[in-house]
């Protein structure tokens, strides 16, 4: 769509933290811990990183490697732009 924001690929740094998440989650399903999400993982490994949440560590990843940060959209605003499409 003309004037629409396209979002560039995640960087090597984030698919790397991306990655260890989901190894993560992984271990810790097979512990039994079921109940722990990706989420959760990211959160936690951008907690030790040093950073509040995995927006935060991504953004900061994402400007390290020249890249904007991802932009995410209520979910109003993705309902709007559907009714526009």
């Amino acid at each position: 769509m003309a004037g629409e924001c396209v979002t560039p690929p995640d960087p090597p740094a984030v698919l790397e933290v991306k990655a260890r998440a989901r190894q993560m989650n992984l271990l810790l399903k097979d512990q039994g811990h079921s109940d722990v999400g990706h989420a959760t993982c990211l959160h936690e490994l951008s907690l030790q990183a040093g950073y509040e949440n995995w927006q935060t560590y991504g953004a900061a990843l994402r400007k390290a490697a020249g890249l904007p940060p991802k932009r995410h959209l209520t979910r109003a605003a993705q309902q709007r732009r559907q009714e526009r499409a």
